[in-house]
């Protein structure tokens, strides 16, 4: 067995292992019964995944040798590769459970079971299983520049830590969103200048040059979002990014005091 990421969620592979592993004749028997109509068979995994709304994943599954694989990524496997064969109402409380325990859910959450294959287009924050597979797709991904799996190499205990505190979250007046096209950042303003704040907004974005990115939904709070920019995944990491945002934040500050002083 193999594993890659912070060393906090090690434990995590042979509790996966070993709440599945009741489920694993039938699993793989789901997963045979479709071989003559897979291409590429090998490639195929029968998968298991929990996850909640716009939140992380926990997977973990077979291939077709029975080679076992788990990991935590950033969203659900199947939201990018949809999958063919289901097996419908698939029920695993312990699984749930676990989930629940690492992300310290109470809400309902999201259980799948069906085939997918390689690669898994999601990226990974930790990841492992029987080294011959996991290595295997690692070094595909490596061929064609895709970090799918690969990017739990560059997760550590701090940089795990970093990317809970991302999601969902604010800093200052921008609420964080992560996903696999990167962080978005949306600038929430309950004001009746909005308009105003919005061109600033647009202002200091080219100032900092901050890219806008491909657009991402985010209903609940569109009336109040001025402004929406992004950043790359591994852009989480740099200080010198954040210590661009705490400017943004700053100089756009600056400017809502000044338009409260002039009595807007």
């Amino acid at each position: 067995m193999v594993y890659f990421g912070p060393e906090k969620l090690s434990y995590i592979g042979k509790k996966l292992e070993n709440i599945l592993s009741s489920d694993k004749e039938k699993l793989l028997d789901f997963l045979n019964s479709y071989k003559e109509k897979l291409d590429v068979f090998h490639k195929h995994l029968i998968l298991v995944t929990v996850s909640s709304d716009n939140d992380f994943a926990l997977s973990a599954g077979f291939n077709p040798e029975g080679k076992f694989f788990y990991g935590i990524s950033i969203t659900s496997p199947f939201l990018k590769s949809p999958s063919l064969y289901k097996i419908k109402e698939y029920v695993n409380e312990e699984f749930e459970a676990l989930y629940n325990t690492i992300f310290n859910k109470s809400t309902i959450s999201k259980v799948q079971a069906g085939i997918i294959r390689f690669p898994l287009q999601t990226h990974f924050l930790a990841v492992g299983g029987e080294k011959s597979l996991v290595s295997k797709e690692m070094f595909s991904e490596e061929i064609t520049g895709k970090p799918w799996l690969n990017f739990a190499k560059i997760i550590d205990n701090e940089a795990y830590e970093k990317i809970m505190n991302i999601n969902g979250k604010k800093i200052g007046f921008l609420k964080m969103s992560l996903t696999d096209d990167g962080i978005y950042f949306f600038g929430i303003i309950n004001d009746p200048h909005k308009n105003l704040y919005a061109e600033f907004f647009r202002f200091l974005k080219e100032k900092y040059k901050l890219p806008s990115g491909k657009y991402y939904p985010v209903m609940e709070i569109k009336d109040k979002v001025v402004g929406t920019f992004k950043l790359e995944l591994e852009e989480i990491f740099s200080e010198e990014k954040w210590k661009i945002l705490e400017k943004f934040i700053d100089d756009f500050e600056k400017f809502r005091r000044f338009v409260a002083q002039m009595g807007g």
